[in-house]
This record gives C-alpha cells, structure tokens and sequence, in this order.
C-alpha cells in the first residue's frame, strides 16, 4: 500500500467532532497525549509544534479555520490530523498515513471507517475517503469532489463512504467496489485485482 491520506466530511461544530474523534480512537487505543511523555501536541500556521491540552485544542477549533495535531498510535508513532473548516456547513479531517506500517494503516483505517459509519448513522458526516495515491494528483483534492464541482476525482481510492443523500453517489462505478449498505451510509471497498 502507498500510504496517503483519510478524509472524513461532516457537519460542525469542530468542538463536537473532536471531542467524539478523541474517544473514539480512545477505545482503539489511539490517543491525544504521547504514551511516553503525557504530551499533546499541535502544530502551529508554520508548522511548529505547540506542547498543548485536550481543552487547548478545544480553543484553537473556535479560533481557527485549520488546526492540525498529532494523535498517538504508541510512544514512538504519530498520527497526524487536521481539522478544517471548509465553510460554515462543512468540516474536513484529514490524516495522513506517510510513513506508517501496513499494519498500522489498517489499524487508523478502520477505526477512521467505523467513525464515519457512526456518524453517518446519525446524520452528521457524509464523505469518507481511503486514497493512498494523495500526492500523485497535484491538481486535485478531495474537496473538489465532496464540496466543489468536480464531477469524478481522476482516480477511484480504496475506499469510499457517502451518506445516502450525497448527490455524487451514482458516479462511483460498481464495477471496482464491493458495496456496503446500511440505513442511512454506504461504503464502497475497492476490489483488488
């Protein structure tokens, strides 16, 4: 697997979103503070990291349009994410999986896919997406396609969720996906060849 990026569309408010994404991982054994050390971590606009707190990063989510932090898979392996507010409707959180382990992709993946079937059960997200070719398409980000215009992305990733309302969902070509159906989701697993 090439490793990329997970991004999952939803609904604010970011304070709300965090506060589920901290727990949630917190059952998958994923956490905010370093086993290690005990400490949070945020990246500033220029990138520096910022020795911060759960309620810190709380504040900045009301402060700022984007605000990226780390999350720890254990003492010696971060996770990073970005929670961006793309307008006032729609929030985006993005994690990369660079420089992670087969195992450890899977592992983010799917706690990141049984999040976003949680809310999208209950009407807060609706767009999931598992690309592990992020940076071969330098003219094209997942936004285009779930808030923008773009009608199809130039490739189809390994995994795709929409909420049943998502106005795209006919264009996803069954052909290379398994689909997934619950109530109110649908999750397209691409098939391997």
């Amino acid at each position: 697997m090439r490793h990329g990026w997970v991004y999952i569309y939803e609904s604010p408010p970011a304070s709300e979103r965090f506060e589920e994404l901290v727990d949630h991982f917190a059952l998958d054994g994923i956490s905010l503070t370093n086993p290690g050390t005990g400490r949070a971590i945020s990246l500033s606009p220029i990138g520096e990291q910022i020795l911060t707190t759960r309620e810190g990063i709380l504040k900045e989510l009301t402060e700022r349009k984007e605000v990226p932090f780390n999350f720890y898979l254990d003492s010696t392996t971060n996770l990073f994410c970005s929670i961006d507010k793309l307008n006032d409707k729609v929030l985006r959180e993005g994690y990369s999986l660079d420089g992670k382990t087969e195992q450890e992709s899977e592992r983010v993946i799917k706690s990141l896919t049984d999040l976003f079937c949680k809310r999208a059960e209950n009407r807060v997200a609706f767009g999931l997406v598992v690309d592990k070719y992020a940076g071969l398409h330098r003219d094209f980000h997942w936004d285009d396609f779930f808030v923008g215009d773009t009608p199809v992305p130039p490739e189809w990733p390994l995994l795709l969720g929409f909420s049943k309302s998502f106005g795209k969902l006919s264009v996803v070509p069954d052909r290379l996906f398994v689909r997934e159906e619950a109530n109110n989701h649908i999750l397209f697993r691409r098939v391997e060849n």
